[in-house]
């Protein structure tokens, strides 16, 4: 621990976020990218692309869902919606895989699966690990929290720093004013998202409450806690279901809007009942009312309270992570911000390592950081490669290949491990960041040109003349990062420019081992 009270807090802010700077990496870009999640799916399934117009068919979607899901005791079906026009189904049967799927919303018909921009999403809340990524994203969240009010705290000149920014060709003041900047310029967005991350798993980490008050059952926990109520199974099947399109006709004139889900309840019991909620699009918590229906009869049986004020808070907090809310705008918003946060994480892992590597060279030691370094460049530079390489295995993949969706995040994997390797190779005799960075602005630039010839019906031009502005959106966003990929990598090709210091004048091993633990963003030019 450090002498003064801003010593103390530089050395938690350099290990806090040094010790997860990689993971919060992947964590923010997937979360970035998230963001449009549902633009991601609609482009990544063609078959809805040509979509005729009409009403979507729910009950042939619950009559697909329920032949794979034959022994699910609910299910639910998302309506097609302005940002996916698919009916989703999701159900859960004990001890097999939980069942996300497209459905065609004319006559129910499975849309051949694809990770899709849920990818993306599962990555920024469980890095694809389970169990185990849910503990491992939570440590990442709460660690980015001490590092981001610890540097508040030792940040005196936060917002002068916001307008300094020095870039010389490698130099260590460029890679510290742009943490500075990213850093101050999304502060209050990123205090949020790392708290509000944590309190969306918060009973998966505290588990205490739930083990004593309720002996460990979940579901009688999210009960309780949303203030719903459920039927009492009658053990008989039912005479029949009620039509769900009549259903869901009914409850959008009821609620004046759109409705998020419809959710069938005891669906082999003479119980079964199906619920509306409405989509709540311009709330932040999301949906609050929630109509009833008898699911053999399909009368309307009334609306259920709101939850209980505690879950309503914790749906806003949820809803403030999630950005469900706002359209289009506030989106955009969240996706600049999130890449600050991105700038902002890569900026300064290579502080710390480009730091002490000059310490030690400056001291005449051998470096010992070579191996962390090249890692570096495979996690900053490797991970928006591997993003774009998904979006290329989708289209490259044959369209009806069994195994399609596992292939593309096999390909995501594959490419980001050959990144990091490829990094470790050229660090020493090359110019790993150039090579990476200069891959993704190619793989960025073609993106349109290769969606054009595997799927005509879908390019940049076709899109604009259909005024489909989703799907003309993904490409054309893929230009202007191009570019940004492209300026990375040219500066990445100038020499660096490191101070010539006479070997007379080299610190003592004992300064160099003393500064280990000084904070960067805290040294003076």
């Amino acid at each position: 621990m450090r002498n003064t009270f801003r010593q103390s807090m530089a050395w938690l802010h350099t290990w806090a976020g040094l010790i997860v700077s990689w993971v919060l990496f992947a964590i923010f870009l997937g979360g970035t990218l998230a963001c449009f999640d549902k633009e991601l799916d609609y482009w990544m399934r063609p078959a809805l692309h040509q979509l005729k117009p009409g009403p979507p068919s729910m009950d042939a979607a619950a009559k697909t869902l329920r032949g794979m899901a034959p022994n699910a005791e609910t299910l639910y079906l998302r309506p097609p919606s302005d940002r996916d026009p698919s009916i989703r189904g999701f159900a859960f049967e004990p001890g097999k895989p939980y069942i996300d799927v497209a459905l065609n919303p004319r006559d129910g018909a499975l849309i051949p699966p694809t990770v899709g921009g849920n990818f993306f999403f599962v990555l920024h809340y469980n890095l694809q690990a389970g169990t185990l990524g849910i503990y491992l994203v939570g440590l990442a969240g709460m660690l980015m929290l001490l590092a981001l009010i610890s540097g508040v705290i030792i940040h005196r000149r936060v917002f002068k720093d916001f307008f300094v920014f020095r870039p010389r060709p490698g130099g260590q003041r460029a890679w510290l004013d742009g943490h500075n900047l990213t850093g101050v310029l999304g502060l209050p967005f990123h205090l949020m998202i790392a708290y509000t991350g944590v309190i969306i798993m918060m009973s998966s980490y505290m588990t205490a409450g739930v083990q004593i008050g309720y002996r460990g059952d979940m579901a009688r926990y999210y009960e309780a806690l949303s203030g719903t109520s459920h039927a009492v199974e009658q053990h008989r099947p039912p005479r029949r279901v009620a039509s769900l399109d009549k259903i869901l006709d009914d409850a959008v004139q009821r609620l004046g809007g759109a409705v998020e889900y419809l959710e069938i309840e005891h669906i082999h019991d003479a119980s079964i009942t199906i619920s509306a909620l409405s989509a709540g699009n311009d709330e932040v918590a999301g949906g609050r009312r929630n109509l009833i229906y008898d699911g053999t009869e399909g009368s309307f049986r009334g609306e259920n309270e709101g939850p209980p004020t505690a879950y309503r808070t914790y749906q806003f907090l949820s809803g403030l992570h999630r950005v469900q809310f706002g359209g289009a705008a506030i989106r955009w918003l969240y996706f600049l911000l999130g890449a600050t946060g991105c700038v902002m994480l890569a900026t300064a892992a290579q502080v710390w390592i480009e730091k002490r590597t000059r310490q030690v060279e400056a001291a005449g030691l051998r470096s010992g950081y070579g191996l962390v370094r090249a890692l570096n460049v495979g996690v900053i530079a490797g991970m928006p490669l591997a993003s774009v390489s998904l979006l290329w295995a989708n289209r490259l993949l044959p369209y009806e290949l069994a195994g399609r969706a596992g292939m593309e995040a096999q390909s995501f994997c594959a490419i980001w491990l050959l990144a990091t390797i490829w990094g470790v190779l050229r660090l020493r005799h090359g110019k790993p960041w150039r090579d990476l960075f200069g891959t993704t602005a190619a793989l960025l630039f073609a993106l349109p040109l290769m969606n054009a010839l595997t799927q005509p019906h879908s390019s940049l031009l076709a899109s604009i003349i259909a005024r489909d502005w989703v799907l003309a959106g993904i490409d054309a966003t893929a230009l202007p990062f191009g570019l940004g990929f492209a300026w990375l990598a040219w500066i990445s090709t100038r020499p660096r420019q490191l101070a010539r210091r006479d070997p007379r004048m080299a610190p003592p091993r004992s300064s160099v081992a003393r500064s280990e633990t000084a904070l960067p963003a805290v040294e003076t030019p």
